[in-house]
């Protein structure tokens, strides 16, 4: 049997039918009794009325202030397939290319000097029978147009959605491909560890305390935060910042998605740019940094460190118009993505080929 046998006999089994990247479904989390808990925003400013923007000054960055090598992850998939289990389980099945790259900046230069791309299809397989998931994952990693490799997501929680819930196991997989792409990136920090290093993105998961405490500067930086319980002045504080303001930093002790992180992280929101008939969350970022390296600097310095850091941010901003994220991106990790997203294979290629070597076809493929 070949491995096209292999593959579209698998998707026959299951009654696979062809998907899109259709809208996912909202979903608000359950409230965090204990996020309060899990930060605190008095280490720069002790009560919460003293919380206001901070203006930057201009004094520059000093050596080893600022970073010198910048990495920058992507992940471009899209649902492809439903199948069914022989429970009757809707299954989401996710075609993607993840990435990862490293550019150093020697001189007035940028150098790769790291680079890593791979095809994957996610999904869900607990409940389909091992020896057919094998077999399958075995196929999709050896036809010759396809080299997918299959990765296994987990069980959507059962205490939580519905076995028949086609959405949750279409984001299972998706976080799946997604945690792949932070592998990479994982791979791209080890391996220039002792220069001061920039990441589009937050540090949580992509690092540990103590790798962190033998480091020069880690500095993460996410396009879109997602806002921590501040108090109501800080809120207001967040609300009321004009570019070139941040807000004061405070102790975040777990990552976004509201696990306990790995390493403390010193965060704090930062606007790079603003403009008329925008959002007023829109050009905010929010930077973080290892606590134990911001406690290398004495506390009655940490203020200037954190301005300095902020104005080389900004000055480090795109200023390109053409492009759509600008007021919220860095200039070096634009340089970044333009390196790495032309060793990726197109995701409608990909996705004609599985449809082509299954025998599925929407219709509108040629």
């Amino acid at each position: 049997m070949t491995d096209a046998d292999a593959i579209s006999g698998f998707l026959r089994r299951h009654r696979a039918d062809p998907v899109g990247a259709t809208p996912p479904r909202p979903d608000v989390p359950p409230p965090d009794d204990d996020a309060g808990q899990q930060f605190d925003f008095t280490v720069e400013r002790e009560q919460p009325a003293d919380w206001a923007p901070i203006v930057l000054g201009e004094d520059p960055a000093r050596d080893g202030e600022f970073p010198r090598r910048f990495i920058d992850g992507s992940h471009l998939g899209q649902p492809v397939l439903c199948v069914r289990s022989p429970q009757g389980y809707p299954v989401a099945l996710v075609v993607a290319e993840v990435g990862a790259v490293a550019l150093k900046l020697v001189g007035r230069q940028f150098v790769r000097e790291f680079r890593a791309v791979e095809r994957v299809l996610g999904m869900v397989v607990d409940p389909f029978p091992w020896a057919e998931i094998e077999a399958f994952a075995g196929a999709m990693a050896n036809h010759p147009l396809l080299r997918l490799r299959v990765l296994p997501a987990r069980m959507p929680d059962p205490h939580r959605y519905s076995p028949f819930d086609y959405e949750a196991y279409r984001q299972q997989a998706v976080n799946r491909c997604q945690n792949e792409m932070l592998k990479l990136e994982v791979l791209a920090l080890a391996v220039d560890p002792g220069v001061p290093t920039l990441v589009d993105g937050q540090l949580g998961g992509r690092i540990g305390e103590q790798d962190a405490a033998r480091r020069p500067l880690l500095v993460g930086v996410v396009k879109a935060p997602t806002p921590a319980p501040l108090h109501d002045h800080g809120f207001r504080t967040l609300l009321d910042l004009r570019p070139a303001h941040r807000t004061p930093y405070f102790l975040d002790t777990r990552t976004t998605n509201g696990r306990p992180t790995d390493v403390p992280i010193a965060s704090w929101y930062l606007r790079l740019a603003g403009g008329p008939r925008t959002a007023p969350n829109w050009g905010v970022v929010r930077v973080d940094v290892p606590w134990v390296q911001l406690t290398r600097t004495p506390p009655a310095e940490r203020t200037g460190f954190v301005n300095r850091l902020s104005r080389w941010l900004v000055d480090a901003r795109c200023r390109t118009d053409s492009y759509a994220r600008m007021p919220v991106s860095l200039d070096p990790i634009v340089r970044a993505e333009d390196a790495l997203k032309p060793l990726f294979t197109p995701v409608p290629v990909l996705v004609n080929r599985l449809y082509r070597t299954a025998g599925l076809f929407r219709g509108t493929e040629l």
